[in-house]
């Protein structure tokens, strides 16, 4: 049985700012180190162990992880757990994106099945989609003695807003469909999310949780 505790990084300087990050990257704020001390207090208070901790490559994510487990514990970098790119337009204020490029800036919030970021030099949501698949599939390959012997293994992933939003899609679906991409809801920063990977399925037990903020 495996166990998948993902996170959303801290707050970032960008977040703050209603910034677009997707690939590039900005700064934890003092909120976003507060917030990623105090879920490492909580798991520290529980006595909670992982068994391995992966992480986007992205630095806000990668020092949120740290900052979780200490620098003691290594940090797994994993590429298809990075944010979606969205080209041209990260480092960009929402209100830019959206004056420069409407329909794209629309469809991106309101239409996934329309959302086509050529213009922008940017990532869809089916490839997104297909890369959050291709990480699953890894965690379950890593982890698969461990399944089989039905041993409890946990682990962090710690990763992004609209990545999560896509894991989620796709363990909501058991695949890609875009149908219901919408009504998924982006994670708090620094939140939970509890997945089970048991009998070839995984099933979210615990969505997004911040009761240590």
């Amino acid at each position: 049985m495996l166990k998948i505790y993902f996170v959303r990084h801290g707050q970032t300087k960008w977040n703050k700012l209603g910034m677009f990050q997707g690939n590039k990257d900005s700064d934890l704020t003092e909120l976003g180190i507060e917030q990623a001390k105090k879920l490492s207090k909580k798991l520290s208070q529980d006595n909670f162990k992982f068994d391995k901790i992966y992480s986007s490559p992205l630095n806000r994510a990668i020092s949120t992880a740290k900052l979780i487990v200490g620098n003691s514990c290594p940090v797994y970098p994993m590429e298809e757990f990075k944010e979606i790119s969205l080209g041209d337009m990260e480092g960009a204020l929402y209100s830019e994106f959206e004056a420069l490029h409407p329909e794209v800036y629309f469809d991106f919030f309101n239409n996934p099945k329309n959302y086509n970021p050529t213009p922008i030099n940017g990532e869809n949501y089916l490839v997104l989609l297909e890369r959050v698949q291709d990480g699953l599939n890894k965690l379950i390959q890593f982890h698969k003695d461990s399944i089989l012997d039905k041993k409890e293994t946990s682990v962090l992933v710690v990763t992004h807003g609209v990545t999560l939003k896509a894991i989620f899609n796709f363990i909501e679906n058991q695949g890609i469909n875009l149908n219901n991409f919408i009504d998924n809801p982006v994670p708090e920063n620094t939140s939970i999310t509890t997945v089970l990977y048991e009998n070839g399925k995984f099933i979210i037990e615990d969505f997004s949780n911040t009761d240590h903020l």
